[in-house]
């Protein structure tokens, strides 16, 4: 054998291994750079789909999870599948391919699905598509437990190859803790909106005259901004600090709170420090990154754009959409509020006060948008 025809067979044998290795860390790389910072469950899903589906070059992935409570294996997203036709996938666990992986906690790669006593050929026909080759790998949660499944699809046969089952492996520990890392996240939001909840409405039964305020101003907060075309962050942040915008009133006296007639100017005087109150409390509390700046936007909600409002007196280029949006959420709302000392103004007489107001002292744009969101004549005075 000549001398450079056994190096370049020797430069290949060597290469091989290490061009599979560079590519696994590559994808792993991608994989990684893609999940690591989706941490809402909807958004996560059919990111791994797209992303193990572009790593193995496949036609469709499906991530199953398995239902406890049904005793099922769910898949609610299928790459590939006709965004028209989008199905959820039910199965029994312990049934086909799929349930077979969930159950022995063992890969299995298929060159032939036709070959395969447990192809689920019914699945197969439901969703229109009928796979030759496959890859499923088991998704644990800690170390003996498994979570769900994920599934890789071709229609070729023999498409998949054992290199490909290891690095879908080494995928699915990463699907794994991201998938764990999301369902905590989801679990924390639960337990701080509970808590906003609870919080919100222990304050507004101090005085029962003004129950359900808190409530009803962050559901036109969130309308408001939703007609503004606001995303989806900044409308859940409008629903928090609506539901806390009034949290310092748990420092105003009760008498003030629940005086059965008009307050006098001393009485005011002291019912606006409520505002600031909100900020101070508000303040110390140690937000997430995506409710920063909340307490300064509860606590403006009575702040005017010509600077004739409290605590501080802002003008309009120190106020941003945020607090123009609950300032018009809370005056339309304690308007038409039924007190102990008047009834709430009709609908129509509300909005002559707020059209007079606009634009010196309410935002014109937050005021048509909630007009929008509740059906009023959008006849708004320039």
């Amino acid at each position: 054998m000549r001398e450079h025809d056994f190096g370049r067979r020797l430069t290949q044998e060597l290469s091989t291994p290490q061009t599979d290795s560079q590519r696994h860390l590559e994808a792993m790389v991608q994989v990684s750079r893609a999940l690591g910072t989706i941490m809402d469950m909807g958004q996560l899903i059919p990111a791994i789909l797209k992303q193990v589906t572009h790593t193995f070059c496949a036609d469709r992935s499906s991530l199953f999870l398995y239902d406890s409570e049904n005793d099922q294996l769910c898949a609610q997203v299928a790459e590939g599948l006709d965004e028209q036709r989008t199905m959820e996938l039910r199965l029994p666990a312990d049934q086909g391919i799929v349930g077979q992986v969930f159950q022995t906690h063992e890969n299995r790669l298929i060159a032939d699905t036709w070959k395969d006593p447990h192809f689920a050929k019914r699945v197969a026909k439901a969703t229109g598509y009928v796979p030759r080759s496959m890859m499923v790998c088991p998704v644990f949660h800690g170390i003996h437990n498994v979570t769900g499944v994920i599934q890789v699809l071709h229609s070729d046969s023999d498409h998949f190859h054992e290199t490909d089952m290891g690095l879908l492996e080494a995928i699915a520990v990463q699907i794994a803790i991201s998938l764990e890392n999301a369902q905590l996240y989801e679990k924390q939001k639960r337990q701080f909106s509970s808590f906003v909840r609870a919080f919100s409405t222990a304050l507004d039964a101090r005085d029962p005259s003004t129950q359900e305020h808190s409530l009803n101003v962050a559901n036109l907060a969130q309308g408001i901004g939703y007609h503004l075309g606001l995303d989806f962050h900044v409308l859940d942040r409008l629903r928090v600090a609506g539901l806390l915008h009034d949290v310092g009133k748990i420092g105003t006296p009760e008498a003030i709170l629940k005086k059965p007639s008009k307050l006098d100017p001393d009485e005011f005087a002291i019912m606006k420090e409520h505002a600031a109150y909100s900020l101070q409390i508000l303040s110390q509390i140690e937000f997430a990154d995506e409710y920063k700046d909340l307490a300064m936007i509860a606590s403006l909600h009575h702040e005017k754009l010509d600077g004739s409002g409290y605590p501080f007196g802002h003008t309009a280029d120190a106020l941003n959409i945020e607090t123009r949006i609950l300032a018009v959420a809370d005056i339309y709302h304690a308007m038409t509020q039924d007190r102990v000392y008047r009834n709430g103004m009709p609908m129509a007489k509300a909005f002559d006060i707020i059209n007079d107001m606009t634009p010196h002292q309410l935002d014109g744009d937050c005021v048509r948008a909630l007009k929008q969101f509740l059906g009023y004549p959008n006849q708004l005075a320039a």
